[in-house]
């Protein structure tokens, strides 16, 4: 139950955590399934930096003292089901990458969209920056793959 700012900040928090462990084994299928070398280099480099954002998001659990705890999050896993429903349906495996980039765009956009509002919750309730500027730099590092990911498929 949320009752509380600070409720619904855990509860995005988990939300964040959950995708952002499901990214580090999905961005390797992104890369291997890849048959642009650009693309490949960026998921396989993405999934290091998600590996990162990981380790801010357990350092964020502990400031506010809670835990990572389950949670399903069905947005990923409808996009997931999409992406798979669309490369299992292509007759040229080159068109794959496209694909593969409109599903990193749409995580990194829902990336964004979860830290904007863990940001403002935070801001809210007056968080210390210890909390603050790891969701800031996650940001900032989720708008630069949106950025790198519309860049390689605008070069396609």
């Amino acid at each position: 139950m949320i009752e509380s700012e600070r409720d619904l900040f855990v509860r995005k928090l988990r939300e964040l955590y959950h995708l952002e462990r499901e990214l580090e084994d999905l961005q390797t299928e992104l890369a291997e399934a890849a048959t642009d070398e650009e693309l490949e280099e960026f998921y396989m480099a993405h999934s290091e930096a998600t590996t990162d954002q990981v380790g801010r998001l357990d350092a964020i659990f502990d400031g506010v003292d809670a835990e990572p705890g389950p949670i399903e999050h069905a947005p990923l896993d409808t996009l997931r089901s999409e992406r798979d429903d669309l490369v299992d349906d292509l007759e040229r495996p080159v068109l794959g990458d496209l694909v593969e980039a409109e599903l990193g765009r749409a995580i990194e956009r829902l990336e964004i969209t979860r830290l904007e509002t863990l940001l403002e919750l935070a801001d809210r309730m007056n968080l210390p920056n210890e909390i603050v500027d790891p969701l800031q730099e996650t940001k900032r590092e989720a708008e630069g793959g949106l950025d790198r990911l519309q860049e390689l498929t605008a070069e396609a």
